[in-house]
């Protein structure tokens, strides 16, 4: 019997339709917690600044949903009445909430890194419960068996590393000297992750001499006439004197350098080499944490796992909003590949009313500028969200109503045809 069922037996409220979220934060030394704040609520204790606040139901940080007899973890209240708060059909299809939504600011550089497919995640997470390793061990690569295509959209100027460049491209700007060091001559996807796994795999001492070597490099690019190389000399540079000694020192020179302004989105697939550098994102994924990792870290890294899963071929995709212009104000819609999400932003103009909409599964809705007063269900439901502040929809919920004026944004999940 639902926990609904059991309320409404024992005389009590059924359960809501929205309420307020009260939502993680985590706190790592890549993080930047001027870069949080104005955006969505949250409280750095001491230690690192704030690099993320999480918007969902990850057993490792779930949200918790503000109800009249107080707060609950949204993933408790799930396992309890899976239909009323994701919807019969999102209960019936996934195993939870299928997206996480957050908010990630990045001060300095994050690891570079990549995520697995499904079977990958699947197969890996298996074999690491198998082995009984705990999901907070250090050594730990798969913290759930799910896959992680994520969205990325930019709330300010925004700069990440991502997908491989070409390999006349990648020769070019290695030189003739580190080109011979590491026996780069072919083209061909293998050479590439052979590549990968020679330059990740020297560490310590043994990688001194070759961090001279790509330094002298990197001056060089930064007298060259080219924006391109001059660009990526300077990163390689930046990355040596935050991570020394570390091989990921060498991405710039590997992977494309993009630079997102606000608005514009990332999608980023399975096996694409990736590492955020600067700027503050909204982040919507599916809902996993699963990351293997390379270099310019002090985590766990796995060259061995992350040459098996790279794909060297794969590309990020740059995602630029579909916008409707309405009689309220605008939709833009960031239509990624992905069927566990969907992104919408809603520019509301003074007072104005959004149309009402019959939810389709389970919603996050965060307010980044102005306030709103959301109405929903059949009790009469309301709630007031102003900005930096964020609420759930149940997915049983048969009517939204949006008031107020600013911008709005909207996770639901993606198209389940």
């Amino acid at each position: 019997m639902s926990a609904k069922n059991v309320r409404m037996q024992r005389g009590e409220r059924p359960l809501p339709c929205i309420a307020l979220l009260e939502n993680p934060v985590q706190q790592y030394a890549w993080g930047d917690t001027p870069g949080i704040l104005p955006f969505v609520e949250a409280e750095a204790k001491p230690g690192h600044p704030i690099a993320e606040v999480w918007m969902g139901s990850h057993r490792l940080a779930p949200s918790k949903l503000r109800l009249d007899d107080g707060s609950s973890p949204l993933d408790e209240l799930i396992r309890q009445a899976p239909e009323h708060w994701l919807g019969t059909g999102i209960a019936s299809g996934f195993h939870g909430l299928p997206f996480l939504f957050k908010v990630l600011a990045a001060g300095t550089p994050l690891s570079l890194q990549l995520h697995p497919t499904q079977r990958e995640a699947k197969e890996g997470f298996e074999k690491e419960e198998r082995a009984g390793i705990p999901l907070s061990a250090p050594e730990r690569t798969f913290k759930d068996a799910n896959h992680k295509p994520e969205l990325a959209v930019a709330l300010t100027p925004f700069c990440a590393m991502a997908g491989f460049r070409s390999a006349p491209e990648i020769a070019d700007l290695l030189g003739p000297e580190l080109c011979s060091d590491f026996s780069l001559d072919g083209r061909g996807p293998q050479e590439l992750r052979n590549f990968v796994r020679r330059v990740f795999s020297i560490r310590g001492d043994a990688y001194r001499n070759l961090e001279a070597t790509l330094a002298a490099r990197a001056a060089a690019l930064l007298r060259s006439n080219s924006q391109r190389e001059r660009e990526a000399g300077a990163m390689v540079l930046e990355l040596q004197s935050l991570y020394p000694q570390d091989p990921g020192q060498f991405g710039p020179l590997m992977l494309n350098i993009l630079n997102l302004e606000p608005g514009e989105g990332l999608f980023v697939p399975a096996g694409v080499m990736h590492a955020y550098v600067r700027g503050s994102i909204l982040e919507v994924m599916a809902c996993s944490d699963n990351v293997i990792r390379a270099g310019l870290t002090i985590k766990h890294v796995d060259v061995n796992l992350l040459c098996d899963i790279l794909n060297p071929d794969a590309q990020p995709a740059l995602i630029r909003p579909n916008r409707e212009h309405l009689a309220w104000g605008s939709r833009s819609v960031y239509a990624a590949p992905a069927v566990e999400f969907c992104l919408e932003r809603l520019d509301v103009d003074t007072s104005g009313a959004v149309t009402p909409y019959a939810p389709a599964g389970p919603e996050i809705l965060l307010c980044t500028a102005g306030s709103f007063r959301i109405r929903a269900g059949s009790e009469g439901e309301e709630l007031a969200l102003p900005a930096r502040s964020s609420c759930f929809v149940a997915g049983s919920c048969q009517e939204v109503r949006i008031e107020g004026a600013g911008t709005l944004w909207r996770v639901t999940p993606g198209n389940q045809a």
